[in-house]
C-alpha cells in the first residue's frame, strides 16, 4: 500500500468518526432536551372518569329489584284508642346518588312501610352525605355505619291526615265510624314518631346496613400513577379528576361537557406521558427493529411528546436508535382519532419531519404512523381498566368510541352486567 493510500484512508476514519462522535452528541442533545421537560403545575385534571348518575342508579334499582330487602317491624303503641296494627314491614325502594360537595357525594334512600296486600302506608326519606374511600386505584361509595347515624329520616309527603286514615282501617269495626276525629289524629302522630324514631333505629341495625352491602358502588380507576383524586360532581354525573406525577405540559379543561356514557377524559399531553411511562415501565414494548417489529434486540426506542400550541403537528414521534449506531428523528403530526368496530382508527391529516441525525433506513412516514396509532391505543387501555362494581356485581366496561378533540382524548364506555359474585356476604 503507497503511503498517500494510506494516509487517505486514515484520513476516512478519522473524518468518519469525527461525523458519528458529532452526531452521536447531537443524539444525545435530543435526548436530553426531551427527558428534560418539565409538566405545568398549574395544569388542571390530567385524566378525568365521569359516571353519569343516572347509568349507576339504574344498576341499583335493578339490584334491589333482583334482591328486595325488607325487616319486620314491631307494633307501636297508639294507645289509648284501641287498634289492631297488622303485620307491618320495612322494605328498601330506593337507593340513589345525586351531587354532593367537592369531594364528597350524597346518597339519597327510601324505605317503605307496609302491610301485606296493601300500599306502603308511609315512605320514609333519607338522604346522607359521604365522603368516598380513595385508594391509588379505586373509590368506593357507600352507605357506612357513620352515615346511617347521621341520617335524618322524613316522611315524604304523607300527611298526619293520611296516616289518620291508615289508623282508621286498623280500628274494630265497632267503632270505626264512632272514634272521634282528635282522637285518631292523636294515634297518627304517634304513629308517624314510631316510624321516624323507633323504626327508624332498628332499620339502622339491620335494613340500612344491608342496603350499604348491596348498593356499594367501587369504581376501579384507570392504570395510571396517581398523585391526587379530586371528586367533583354535576346534577348529572360524579366526576373523579386524576393528577399524576408526569412531566404533563397540558391538563383537561376545566369545565368538561359530560355526556350519557361513563367517559375518559385525558388530556393529549397526558396520554404521550402515559404512552412513554408506558414503554419505561415495561407495559409497552421497548425497543423495535428497523422493520417496526418489537424486538427485545432492537436497536431503536421510541417517545411522545404533545405540544398543544404546535396546532400544525402537536404530536411529536420520536425514535431514537441506542444501539448499533447513534440516529433519531422526530415527526411532527396533526392527528384525526376514531373507532372502527373495536379499532383505533388514526388518520395523520399532516405530519413533517421536524428533526434528525443520520437518519437510517427507515419509512418515517410508517414510523410515524404506527407510533400515533399506538399513542392512542394506550389511552384506550388506559380507559378500559376502569371497572364499576356494585354491590356484588361487576359491571365491565367496552369502549364504544374515541375522539381527539381541543387537545383531549375523549373515550366512551359502555357497561355490562356479569354475574354476581359467588363470595359470601355478612347478612
Amino acid at each position: 500500500m503507497s503511503t498517500r493510500l494510506a494516509l487517505g484512508l486514515v484520513l476516512a476514519v478519522a473524518a468518519t468518526a469525527t461525523a458519528c462522535g458529532s452526531r452521536c452528541k447531537e443524539v444525545e442533545h435530543a435526548r436530553t432536551t426531551l427527558a428534560a421537560r418539565t409538566g405545568d403545575e398549574t395544569r388542571g385534571a390530567d385524566v378525568r372518569v365521569s359516571v353519569p348518575f343516572d347509568k349507576a342508579n339504574t344498576f341499583i334499582a335493578e339490584l334491589l329489584r333482583a334482591e328486595p330487602l325488607t325487616m319486620p317491624l314491631e307494633a307501636p303503641d297508639l294507645g289509648p284508642i284501641e287498634v289492631t296494627i297488622p303485620a307491618l314491614v320495612a322494605e328498601a325502594r330506593e337507593v340513589r346518588l345525586i351531587a354532593g360537595a367537592d369531594d364528597k357525594i350524597r346518597i339519597a334512600t327510601q324505605v317503605a312501610v307496609r302491610e301485606p296486600g296493601q300500599p306502603e302506608i308511609a315512605m320514609l326519606e333519607m338522604t346522607a352525605e359521604v365522603t368516598p374511600v380513595v385508594s391509588r386505584d379505586a373509590l368506593v361509595i357507600g352507605l357506612g355505619l357513620e352515615n346511617i347515624l347521621a341520617m335524618k329520616p322524613a316522611l315524604g309527603t304523607v300527611s298526619v291526615r293520611a296516616l289518620g286514615d291508615v289508623v282508621t282501617r286498623w280500628l274494630p269495626e265497632r267503632i270505626r265510624t264512632k272514634a272521634p276525629r282528635v282522637v285518631i289524629d292523636l294515634a297518627a302522630a304517634k304513629l308517624a314518631r314510631y316510624l321516624t324514631g323507633a323504626a327508624f333505629q332498628a332499620m339502622q341495625r339491620t335494613l340500612l346496613r344491608r342496603m350499604g352491602e348491596v348498593t356499594k358502588l367501587k369504581l376501579r380507576l384507570p392504570d395510571v400513577p396517581v398523585k391526587r383524586v379530586a371528586i367533583r360532581s354535576s346534577e348529572t354525573a360524579l366526576r373523579v379528576d386524576i393528577s399524576t406525577d408526569l412531566p404533563v405540559r397540558r391538563g383537561l379543561a376545566p369545565n368538561p361537557d359530560m355526556g350519557a356514557d361513563i367517559t375518559v377524559h385525558v388530556s393529549a399531553s397526558a396520554a404521550a406521558e402515559l404512552a412513554n411511562w408506558a414503554i419505561d415501565n415495561g407495559q409497552a414494548p421497548r425497543w423495535y427493529d428497523r422493520n417496526l417489529n418489537p424486538r427485545p434486540n432492537g436497536e431503536f426506542r421510541p417517545k411522545f411528546d404533545y405540544v398543544a400550541e404546535d396546532g400544525a403537528h402537536p404530536l411529536k414521534v420520536f425514535a431514537f436508535q441506542e444501539r448499533g449506531g447513534c440516529s433519531y428523528f422526530r415527526v411532527g403530526v396533526r392527528a384525526q382519532v376514531a373507532m372502527a368496530g373495536d379499532q383505533v382508527r388514526v388518520t395523520a391529516l399532516d405530519r413533517t419531519l421536524e428533526a434528525s441525525a443520520a437518519n437510517p433506513l427507515v419509512e418515517i412516514g410508517a414510523w410515524a404512523k404506527f407510533f400515533a396509532t399506538g399513542w392512542v391505543d394506550r389511552t384506550k387501555r388506559v380507559a378500559a381498566h376502569t371497572q364499576v362494581k356494585i354491590g356484588n356485581r361487576v359491571l365491565e366496561t367496552r369502549v364504544v368510541g374515541i375522539s381527539l378533540v381541543d387537545h383531549e382524548l375523549r373515550v366512551a364506555l359502555q357497561l355490562a352486567a356479569n354475574a354476581p359474585s359467588s363470595a359470601p356476604r355478612d347478612r
